[in-house]
């Protein structure tokens, strides 16, 4: 890695387990329990969570009860950020009522995505996105941006930057103070992921972008370690890996907030979290939808610890 990466020794991990995580899972969970994890999650560091969405409960009933979520933690506080997606105005709305003062809204690189997830096509969505950022700002409320498939579409095939980086603009020029590049089918390579970015950062400042990159063919590290060479100073991550990928069922979805966590303090760059904290947090979560953890440094630490406490057991010769 060169300079440009020991100048700014610190990176923004933004937690999305607790929405994209839980809102590809079957059942829906109680909003006590939605609330604790975000709760676990803050106590091993994370200042910047995804809290749910602002959605008709017809589309995602994974995430119904989201204004309940926002009571039950107290609202918003100075030093976090607790976000939602917002679809619309009405959703917008219902943010506002439930004191979110962080929303997120939603497009894509290609219409065959866009309509799938967002039942749009990609002009649709941008204005919903415009009008929504319009309202949003004008009540001191902070927008940001996800723009999905960015590499590869699952329908329509591969991605050309430039079609990314005319949405990543239009986003930017919208007021959006960061624009989320999801490489949703997990498909990006250290080569591609550097050529869309080299591509974004001549348009927008690379402090409005973050990434999130999924681990679906185990290259989620290296991308991660690509977009720092960029620049790029804030990522997408879930607990334990939760979600998965819809376009591949039964790979592994978002890169592990536990993963990222582990190679930013090999590298020596801060990133603000506590790794038996967030060990707490993807413990909880994972017994509570009884599930195993896809965070492959997750799986070590806790074989290492097992390993630890048989030695330690075993009998001195």
């Amino acid at each position: 890695m060169d300079a440009r990466t020991t100048e700014l020794d610190r990176v923004r991990i933004i937690e999305v387990g607790a929405r994209r995580g839980l809102q590809s899972q079957i059942r829906a969970l109680d909003p006590i329990v939605r609330m604790n994890l975000v709760e676990l999650l803050e106590l091993a560091g994370l200042r910047e969570v995804e809290v749910g969405a602002f959605i008709s409960p017809r589309w995602v009933p994974q995430l119904a009860d989201t204004s309940t979520v926002f009571d039950l933690l107290g609202g918003s506080q100075a030093n976090r950020i607790r976000s939602a997606m917002v679809p619309n105005l009405q959703g917008l709305e219902m943010a506002v009522a439930a004191g979110c003062r962080d929303i997120t809204v939603a497009t894509a690189a290609t219409d065959a995505y866009c309509r799938a997830n967002l039942n749009c096509n990609i002009a649709e969505s941008l204005r919903r996105a415009d009008e929504i950022s319009g309202f949003a700002l004008g009540l001191g409320i902070q927008v940001r941006a996800t723009l999905s498939a960015v590499i590869d579409c699952p329908f329509t095939g591969p991605v050309a930057p430039a079609e990314v980086v005319r949405k990543v603009k239009q986003l930017h020029d919208m007021g959006c103070r960061e624009i989320s590049l999801i490489d949703s089918t997990g498909t990006g390579t250290p080569a591609s992921i550097g050529t869309l970015l080299r591509a974004c950062v001549a348009e927008v400042p690379v402090k409005a972008l973050a990434c999130h990159f999924h681990d679906t063919f185990g290259l989620g590290i290296a991308n991660v370690v690509e977009a720092l060479e960029h620049g790029v100073r804030a990522f997408d991550t879930a607990i334990s890996g939760l979600g998965g990928n819809t376009h591949f069922p039964g790979a592994a979805g978002s890169l592990a907030t536990e993963d990222i966590a582990y190679l930013m303090t090999e590298l020596g760059i801060q990133c603000g979290l506590d790794m038996d904290g967030l060990l707490l947090a993807a413990d909880y979560i994972d017994v509570v939808l009884e599930r195993r953890t896809e965070s492959r440094v997750g799986r070590a630490l806790r074989a290492r610890r097992k390993h630890r406490v048989r030695s330690q057991d075993m009998p001195s010769a």
